[in-house]
């Protein structure tokens, strides 16, 4: 192909497992360093604020994983497009569309986060909060809205680094910010005494920050320089929009699997129950679904790139290493979880009660995660290859199709005890979905070639 013999970028001329393992763990490195802020961040609420504080993290875990979710969705969706131009040697099309991206992103977090901020003691409400853990709340939301838009938009920033080539350059960021963030948690809960303020401000420098990654993109010579012009691409914005929904939702339907289980759990049980499913949602699971996300946003600029060139078997073999992948890490860190479940669970709460549940409870959870995170892979490489339609479903499939109704129906069905297992059923369902459609997908390739 035309492609294969003028295009001299690493994304289609470096071996493809070499590169993935370029971008998939140097992006995983980065965020290794995000993997061990949020096990401190647990050991530091844990034991400065207690169950409350843990409850509280829990509740208000659904806005944070709407700034994740829209963020780093929109990243993806602008990037992605950006890598297709890229590969297709169109650079002033992609730095339009990154230039767009940015001040729509910009725009439409400060209107949210104002929103989000005047109502917050009735979102707080909604979001399950009561007792002591309401007011808790409400100081949280109101904190962390002030970086909402910073965390909006430093999301876009750190994908863009990796299509301009610079993974090094992202990791660090990510691995700088995690280390101001913790650091601003424990001052604030051990020696300046702020309680939740602490946390809130945590939540927001740790994501925030990453907007250090735009000091590249403001120097004029760099072929994606950022400027003023607000003349917005609706053409291509539209279609970022689109390929950003299938993560979009991916990480809404965790937020909405998140808010069911702090509802129903409050309702059947207690705050102890919530602040163990704060533990296992926000903390352990956090940090096995953020090697998915890192191996996934590493696979998909390369993935965008070989598409765009129409290099079939070179996405056929990407495809393979970047699941493999995948499940053997997740897999790993969670057998590492099931050996030492209760000291692991101990280092982050002296509260028995909440050990004994998270112990039990959290093996149940995170037992399955590696096969059920495989969907979020397979929408990631859909997402990547412009296959908004089936990457959307996919990322619908295991929290809101799945686990959603689940929680419900194992709740009024086997009380509290059977709550714990729609995540795992959730996770065996994903799985066969996705190896029916690896299958067909490697087919599909190979014969295109």
């Amino acid at each position: 192909m035309q492609s294969e013999n003028t295009q001299t970028n690493e994304f289609e001329t470096k071996n493809v497992n070499q590169l993935f393992l370029k971008y998939g763990f140097v992006t995983l490195a980065g965020m290794f360093a995000q993997c061990v802020m949020v096990i401190l961040e647990a050991i530091i609420t844990g034991n400065g604020l207690g169950a409350e504080g843990l409850a509280t993290v829990s509740i208000i875990m659904p806005l944070e994983l709407i700034n994740d979710a829209i963020g780093t969705g929109l990243g993806i969706g602008i990037t992605t497009i950006a890598a297709q131009y890229k590969g297709q040697g169109k650079e002033e099309e992609a730095r339009k569309i990154w230039n767009d991206g940015v001040w729509f992103t910009l725009i439409f977090s400060i209107i949210l986060a104002t929103l989000i901020a005047v109502f917050a003691e009735p979102v707080a409400t909604a979001l399950g909060a009561r007792g002591p853990v309401k007011q808790m709340s409400i100081q949280f939301i109101r904190v962390f809205m002030i970086s909402y838009p910073f965390c909006f938009v430093g999301q876009i920033g750190i994908p863009m680094l990796r299509v301009d080539e610079k993974p090094g350059l992202a990791s660090w960021i990510t691995a700088i910010a995690a280390l101001i963030a913790i650091s601003e948690l424990y001052w604030g809960i051990f020696i300046a005494h702020i309680g939740i303020i602490a946390s809130a401000i945590y939540y927001g420098l740790s994501i925030a920050l990453f907007c250090f990654s735009f000091v590249p993109f403001f120097k004029s010579t760099n072929k994606y320089h950022l400027s003023f012009d607000l003349k917005f691409n609706w053409k291509d914005l539209k279609h970022a929009i689109v390929l950003s929904m299938p993560f979009i939702l991916i990480t809404l339907s965790s937020a909405a699997y998140n808010w069911i289980m702090n509802l129903v759990l409050g309702h059947f049980g207690n705050n102890y129950d919530i602040a163990a499913f704060g533990l296992i949602n926000g903390y352990i699971f956090y940090v096995l679904n953020m090697i998915t996300t890192s191996l996934m946003q590493g696979m998909q600029p390369i993935a965008s790139d070989n598409y765009g060139a129409k290099l079939n078997s070179r996405l056929a073999q990407l495809l393979k290493v970047s699941l493999i992948s995948n499940i053997v890490s997740v897999a790993a860190l969670t057998a590492i979880f099931a050996a030492f479940a209760r000291p692991i669970t101990s280092i982050f709460t002296t509260n028995s009660l909440v050990v004994n549940i998270t112990a039990t409870s959290g093996i149940v959870v995170v037992g399955l995660t590696a096969l059920g995170s495989s969907i979020n892979m397979m929408s990631g490489y859909y997402q990547a290859v412009g296959q908004a339609g089936i990457s959307t479903f996919l990322g619908t499939l295991k929290f809101l199709i799945c686990a959603c109704p689940l929680a419900l129906l194992l709740a009024y069905t086997t009380g509290i005890k059977g709550i714990w297992f729609a995540q795992p059923i959730a996770d065996i369902i994903s799985f066969a979905v996705a190896l029916f459609l690896l299958v067909k997908e490697l087919r599909k390739l190979r014969k295109k070639n």
